[in-house]
């Protein structure tokens, strides 16, 4: 009897110190939950926001060594302006200066001058932000456009980079897709462009 006392006792202290142990790993888990669900900053989520400019270059020359991406600080509406963001990275720790402009496509307005402040000898890897408000005259879909000159040894070089911009609905005119038909690559573009700017 006393046998198996001993036997249950040691199976009770078995249980309750396995418990304990799943307990410490259920509590720790919550704790990881609760670190990796803290609230990110503006700048942290605007930064999760930049998406890449697009831009060509002419036959035979070479690309700035720039890396440019913009994001939208909120959707664009037409009531009121929208602040877009643009991110130049130096890839290069040789550039003199860094300047440009932004533009718009017609209907699409910027408001103040839309010129950057220069950057002299900036830091390679380093992002410097600029910003411009813009504001849409209708629905549509808009161009913007940064203009950046760089300036590097007394050699002066301009790129432009692009970015899409959908104010209001849209293009409210285009004809729906047929029901069921599988998105183009042109609608899976301005879906994301949308879903990116909310």
């Amino acid at each position: 009897m006393r046998h198996l006392t001993r036997n249950a006792l040691a199976m009770i202290l078995v249980s309750v110190a396995l418990c304990a142990c799943g307990s410490g790993k259920d509590a720790a888990g919550a704790g990881h939950t609760a670190a990796t669900k803290r609230k990110l900053s503006a700048q942290e989520q605007l930064n999760r926001s930049l998406v890449a400019a697009v831009t060509q270059t002419k036959l035979g020359s070479q690309p700035l060594p720039l890396d440019v991406k913009f994001a939208l600080a909120s959707r664009p509406d037409l009531s009121q302006p929208v602040e877009v963001v643009v991110a130049i990275v130096p890839t290069a720790g040789n550039l003199d200066r860094i300047y440009g402009h932004v533009e718009g496509d017609e209907g699409l307005d910027v408001l103040g001058s839309g010129e950057f402040e220069e950057a002299a000898k900036p830091a390679e890897n380093t992002p410097i932000q600029r910003s411009v408000k813009l504001q849409a005259k209708k629905d549509g879909i808009y161009t913007v456009t940064a203009v950046i000159t760089v300036d590097s040894g007394g050699q002066v070089a301009t790129q432009n980079y692009s970015f899409p911009l959908i104010a209001g609905k849209g293009l409210s005119d285009a004809p729906a897709p047929p029901s069921g038909a599988a998105a183009t690559p042109a609608t899976a573009s301005a879906q994301a462009s949308v879903g990116s700017s909310r």
